[in-house]
């Protein structure tokens, strides 16, 4: 198993180290590479994250009254609130630390797709 997330773990970074190696070496540079690739992966993670909670709902719907498929549909239905709270905790904790480094004083968007083209 361990081995499988190292794997992974690379094949992800993959991609940053071959950037780095292309360009330029600059804080500038590893920021902006670094905030394109999270504004990619974090919308993904959230979605999976309300994947989970409505897979438990889902669960608690179908379970028919059975005590023990409801308390396994409840402990989805917990754990999906939790990542989504983790993430969205996350999210907001970097953007506050951005602001504190970097002194900008806009209200960050919350994570995920640009609509703006669609609306």
């Amino acid at each position: 198993m361990l081995q499988k997330t190292c794997i992974v773990l690379i094949s992800v970074l993959m991609p940053l180290f071959a950037y780095a190696a292309s360009e330029d070496i600059t804080i500038t540079a590893i920021f902006n590479r670094l905030s394109q690739v999270l504004g990619l992966v974090i919308p993904l993670l959230v979605l999976l994250a309300t994947v989970v909670f409505m897979w438990g709902i889902l669960k608690y719907i179908t379970a028919g009254g059975d005590e023990k498929k409801l308390e396994e549909a409840k402990s989805v239905i917990v754990w999906g609130i939790i990542a989504l709270a983790v993430m969205l905790t996350a999210w907001g904790f970097v953007k506050i630390v951005i602001d504190a480094i970097f002194g900008t004083q806009t209200l960050p968007p919350l994570p995920g797709p640009d609509l703006a083209p669609f609306l």
